[in-house]
Order: C-alpha cells, then structure tokens, then sequence
C-alpha cells in the first residue's frame, strides 16, 4: 500500500487508543509521522501569539495552534508515542501573562536601574571611587578627579583600578553583577526573578519504537473490533477483571457473547514488540486469563514470538495470531448473528436445541465419539461446533433422562469426559432434575445445567 494511502485509510478511523480518545485530527497528525512526513516537531517563536511560539508542523497538519496544539502533543507524549526533549525556557508575565519580556539590570543595593559598567577607577588622595569617563569628562585625554579636580598622573602612586565593575549612578554603590529584574512591554510592570512564570517549551519527535504498535491501533485493531462485533460479541477495550486471587487484571480486548445456551467469553492480549516476543509476555497473558477464568485465549503478536514461545501457547492452548494470520482473518466476511432475546434461553425438545445451534451457525454432530488426551474414546450426547476464524467453540452437551433427579456421579462422568476431551463449554441437561449436590457440583465446575420436565 502506497504511504499516501496508508495514511489516508489510518485517518478515518476516531478510536480509542489505550484508554485514550483520539480525534480524527491527531489519528491525522499521527498518521503522517507513520508515514515520514513528518519526521520532528519543533517550536517557533512567534510574540504576536499568547504563548510566545508556535508548532507550524502542526498547525499546517491539522489546523491546531496554541495550548491545543500543546495539549496535543503532550498527551501523545504521555502515551510515549513522541519523545519530547528541551528546546527553550521562555518568561512569562505573571500580572498578564505576556512573553513580551525584557531583561532589566539593577543596583542591589537601591534596586536603581540607573548603573553604568566600565572600568572603575579609586583616587587615593580623597578616596573618590568612579567609572573611567567620569575621571576624563572633564578634560580630555586626561584623568581628573571629579570630585576634588586633581589630575591623576602615575598609576599606583595617584589611583589604583579596580577592573571592570558596575557602578550605580543613584546610589554610588559599586559592584560586579547587577540585579536582574525583568519588564513587561504589554503592561509595564517590573517584577524579580522570582515574580515571572517560567514555561518551559518543547521539541517533539515520533518514537520509532512504538510504529508496530501504532500501525496496528490504528488499522487491524479497528477492523479487528469490528469483525468481532459482527460476529455477535460485545467487545470491550482494556477490560478490567476480578481474578479468583482477588487481584484485578487489565485484558487488552474482552469479547463477549450469549449465545443463550452458553455465554462465550473471549479474553484478546496484545503483544507488541520491535524484535520477536518471548515467553515471559505469553505466560503473563495466560496467567491473566486463568485467575479470570476465562479459557478462550487470543493472543495476537507483532512481529512473532520465539519458538519456545510458541510451543507454550499451543500447549496452553492460545490462539496467536501474527500479522499474516490476522490479516487472513479480517478478509472474512462473518456473517452477522442472530440477535438473542434478552429473556432465559429456553426450549422444549432436543430437535429444537439442535435446529437452535445449527441456526447460530455450529456444526452439530449426535452420538459424538471423540478422543480424549488420556488416550481414552468418550461418547459425547451432542458435540456442537462452530469455527469462526479467529477461534473455534465446542460445546460438549450431555442428557440424562431418569425417573429421579440425577446425582452427582452422572454429572462428574460427564464433567470428567469432556475435561479429557479438551471441551470446556459444557451444557447437562437433566430430565427431570439434578440432586442439591449435582446441581452444587455442575456450578462449581461452570456446567450450564438445564433441569427439564422432558427432551
């Protein structure tokens, strides 16, 4: 894809990007750093403005000047999307906030600003302490004491120099640095060192380590939210989660969909690094994951993870996705789900559970036989599947008609088959009910149990 057109395509899509809104105009702003037009940010002064400068880049970009502009860029330097380093320290008025400022130079002693630098020179005769011009002011090419007229000859014998100093022409006082004061040419005040707002102004430039990351917010996370939520599932960026440890975990993307005999939740990380990504970020998102109880594992990862990586998210059983991956993915065309009532899922036979999955798009296969990882075969009532790209459900469903209740053997069995089987969505139906244990048991192991008058 052409850069013109990358950077069109990143522009029409207002997100959030983690946790933080951003408009069109700064997606625009950040999209021509992307693509290299813009390469650094740099302040220029400009007094006609409230602030004493400018950022042109930005203001041709995006039609933003002023504190917005620097809003702007600070909030993308929190994000740590640009680097920001020291470009100047500019005064500012404190009574009208004016940059027009200028430097003013004072006695200590009386605050006059009335003082004269030169070379001063002492008559050691009357003691008279004065600047150079005075001693030849009145005759030329001469030194003369101005106060008691005496010409001064030979150095050492009738004065002596003190070097360059200052020296106050108020007050008399001699001294070698000035008092600094500054004044305001919008309001005239005078005010100290300590009486001016200093602003400190910066120059910005795009983190190159942060282009996979913000490629991918930009483009695939947008289509790939919207390919989630044709697929039915209500998605939330940057979920919080109460784990089981009681610790609250951040899950990049959380997916979510009832499909009323079981609720799907999909936990989404997002693993994005300059060089190939290590175990350490793997075994951090399925560590979230677990505690949250949730088994349904995307990781999508820019650019790739290491072998052992690798191993251990297939042994874990997540699903990574590399760019190649997701972008097979996002030229799906899901089609869209049927809409579930908001009322308990019910229903009153099992050609009517079935005709139920099959119109939800799952593949539904009765008296399944399937091979469980202790080696063993297990018989399942009613395997459903469905594979929607990104992931793909089982749902093992298990009937138990009796005359009584059924207890907590028949739903351990059932429980203990589809555990072998690596099925974790798991439904019991139970004709005409299930014991206080059963019942106690299938929630504890997360069986969405249906007790039936009959299937």
């Amino acid at each position: 894809m052409a850069e013109v057109d990358k950077a069109a395509k990143v522009a029409e899509y207002p997100q959030v990007v983690s946790g933080m809104a951003l408009s069109e105009t700064v997606i625009k702003l950040i999209a021509e750093m992307l693509a290299g037009r813009i390469t650094d940010i740099k302040p220029q002064y400009d007094f006609s403005t409230e602030l004493g400068f400018t950022y042109p880049v930005v203001d041709q970009t995006i039609k933003v000047k002023g504190k917005e502009a620097v809003a702007i860029l600070e909030s993308l330097a929190a994000k740590d999307i640009v680097t920001k380093t020291f470009f100047d320290r500019l005064i500012r008025c404190r009574r009208c906030q004016s940059p027009h400022l200028r430097p003013s130079s004072h006695c200590p002693k009386c605050s006059s600003g009335y003082i004269t630098r030169g070379r001063i020179l002492e008559h050691l005769a009357c003691n008279y302490v004065g600047v150079e011009d005075e001693f030849t002011a009145i005759a030329r090419g001469k030194y003369v004491c101005p106060r008691c007229k005496m010409e001064l000859r030979t150095v050492g014998t009738d004065y002596r120099s003190q070097g360059v100093l200052y020296k106050c022409r108020d007050c008399s006082e001699i001294f070698t640095v000035p008092f600094l004061k500054w004044r305001c040419l919008k309001c005239s005040s005078l005010a100290t060192e300590d009486e001016v707002d200093e602003v400190v102004i910066y120059a910005y430039n795009f983190n190159e380590s942060k282009r996979n990351w913000m490629e991918f917010e930009l483009q695939p996370k947008v289509r790939f939210v919207k390919f989630l939520r044709q697929l039915g599932y209500k998605v939330t960026e940057n979920a919080r989660t109460q784990g089981r440890s009681g610790a609250e975990h951040i899950v990049d993307i959380l997916a979510t969909r009832d499909d009323g005999i079981v609720t799907h939740t999909v936990a989404i990380g997002i693993a994005i690094a300059r060089d190939r990504i290590g175990l350490d970020k793997v075994l951090d998102f399925d560590v979230k994951a677990y505690d949250s109880g949730i088994h349904n594992k995307i990781l999508i990862v820019i650019p790739e993870l290491v072998e052992e990586a690798k191993k251990f998210a297939s042994y874990q059983r997540i699903k990574v996705l590399e760019p190649k991956d997701l972008e097979i993915v996002l030229v799906g065309n899901p089609q869209p789900m049927p809409e579930t009532a908001e009322e308990p899922f019910k229903f009153k036979s099992k050609s009517q559970l079935i005709q139920y999955l099959e119109k939800r798009g799952y593949r539904v296969k009765e008296k399944a036989e399937i091979k469980g990882r202790s080696g063993a075969a297990h018989n399942i009532d009613i395997l459903a599947t469905k594979d929607e790209g990104i992931i793909t459900h089982h749902i093992a469903i298990g009937i138990e008609v009796a005359e009584k209740p059924t207890g907590l053997d028949k739903v351990f069995n059932f429980d203990d088959k589809a555990y072998d089987a690596g099925i974790l969505d798991k439904v019991f139906i139970a004709v005409p009910g299930l014991t206080k244990e059963g019942r106690q048991f299938a929630q504890r192991q997360g069986i969405r149990a249906f007790e039936v008058s009959q299937v």
